[in-house]
């Protein structure tokens, strides 16, 4: 996307036809005809998530659906002694707080800007309107749903049987997506921070061991932005070459 102007605002940089644009590249509305995306498009707005701020808290009123337009943000939870999990990284493109839109009365996590964002946002209750009227934007969201359950599974079973080293490097090759041998370097901006709240384990552990890896060669580690420059190196200690 390209950036937004200076003094521009959200709802005027972001015209309906951008959010068209946009959502017909998010799954969930791929398979909707033009027009209707289209009507969708009318019915979101744009707004700007400074860095660090919360779209929305843990138990607030799940009253809106919402899509990183541009930015990240994380997913969170907060355990009992007051931990922060990382539940998900949302990139731009992708949906999230989407629980008001097939009936839940609070959202179940916080949502929290890692970048200054911007978020497109529409009543829970049109949303839940749209897939009652729309097969496809039902199954599409199932598959999402299913998509979700096996990501979590496979993180819930990394940290009862696989060591901190494998599970950073599952949780890497998992944010990157498929890395075609020979191909482009890939990245994910992520600090060793969130790296560490995602996989459950400690900043020190998590700098230990991208220090280690940056060393070796299989990935650039900055501070903010880690490239995976060996996949096939990483699959290995991931357990999965």
């Amino acid at each position: 996307m390209s950036a937004v102007p200076p003094h521009t605002s959200p709802q005027s940089a972001w015209t309906i036809e951008r959010r068209s644009a946009l959502l017909a590249a998010v799954p969930f509305f791929a398979s909707l005809p033009p027009a209707v995306i289209g009507e969708l498009a009318a019915l979101f707005h744009a707004k700007t998530i400074p860095r660090g701020d919360f779209v929305f808290h843990e138990g607030q009123p799940a009253e809106t659906v919402h899509i990183a337009a541009t930015g990240r943000l994380k997913i969170i939870r907060t355990a009992a002694d007051g931990r922060q999990i990382v539940l998900r990284l949302i990139q731009p493109g992708e949906p999230f707080g989407v629980a008001g839109g097939w009936g839940a009365v609070t959202y179940p996590a916080s949502a929290r800007a890692l970048d200054h964002a911007v978020v497109l946002q529409l009543p829970a209750r049109e949303f839940s309107r749209y897939l009652h009227r729309h097969p496809a934007l039902a199954l599409a969201v199932l598959n999402d749903l299913a998509a979700r359950l096996r990501e979590a599974e496979a993180r819930i079973l990394d940290a009862e049987t696989a060591n901190v080293e494998a599970r950073i490097a599952r949780a890497l090759l998992r944010l990157v997506g498929p890395v075609t041998p020979g191909g482009t370097a890939q990245s994910v901006v992520l600090s060793r921070q969130d790296l560490a709240d995602l996989t459950g384990t400690t900043l020190s552990t998590a700098s230990r061991v991208l220090s280690a890896r940056h060393r070796r060669g299989i990935v650039l580690a900055l501070r903010e932005r880690v490239t995976i420059l060996d996949a096939a190196a990483l699959a290995v200690l991931a357990g999965e070459g």
